[in-house]
């Protein structure tokens, strides 16, 4: 993904000349570096592509699971856990940037309006999930506000996980856990989108709740 955006960017400045400049954010965390997959340039550099797929033994279930930055750790770790533990099939999306992502839907949307009479363009992020099933969950460090940015441009239920609430100094695995962004609560968030949709009993989201151990009557951490 790096290596795409500084491309393109170093292209964008030095050869086409364009009065912009690029803003990146990179990890501190070790973690493996896959393959890209064929034809993800186009995704990586307008926000989001698919990273890859988890299959469930039995067909039937499925949600699409976007991450960005270091979380998308916690994605992948979910993915696995959704289709071993509950049978449920699951799309791994990496986001590079929820911005742009808005940013484009955004100029979709203007377009539209000043444009009533030709025919509607979509967003890309609308175009890119339109061919999967289920919910999509967006999961990520920072606040809820900015994966629920592109929400208008989603073509499905739609959940958000962000570290919404007060700075605090731990272990990475407490911190991710306090602030219901790691693998166990995409697990939770993803099973309530699926009951919510009614495709499975609610009482699978009380039963995986317990499982992992999980108050819910803890203390919500966008007020602690």
């Amino acid at each position: 993904e790096l290596a795409v955006i500084v491309h393109a960017g170093l292209n964008r400045m030095l050869v086409d000349q364009d009065d912009v400049f690029y803003y990146i954010t990179t990890l501190n965390e070790n973690y493996p570096h896959p393959a890209m997959p064929e034809g993800a340039e186009e995704g990586i550099l307008k926000g989001a592509y698919k990273l890859r797929e988890v299959k469930a033994d039995q067909p039937g279930l499925s949600v699409r699971l976007m991450g960005a930055g270091a979380i998308l750790r916690e994605v992948e770790a979910a993915a696995e856990m959704l289709a071993s533990e509950h049978g449920v099939s699951s799309e791994v999306w990496s986001v590079t940037s929820f911005t742009e992502l808005r940013r484009e839907g955004l100029d979709v949307e203007r377009w539209n309006l000043l444009h009533p009479e030709a025919d509607a363009k979509v967003p890309f992020i609308t175009q890119a999930l339109s061919s999967g099933q289920g919910p999509v969950i967006a999961s990520t460090d920072y606040v809820k506000a900015l994966p629920d940015g592109i929400r208008p441009y989603v073509p499905a239920r739609y959940k958000t996980l962000g570290t919404d609430g007060f700075g605090r100094s731990d272990y990475r695995r407490r911190l991710r856990s306090f602030f219901e962004v790691d693998r166990y609560h995409v697990t939770i968030a993803s099973l309530k989108a699926l009951a919510e949709d009614q495709l499975l009993p609610n009482r699978r989201v009380a039963e995986a709740i317990a499982k992992y151990g999980i108050d819910p009557d803890g203390p919500n951490p966008a007020r602690n």
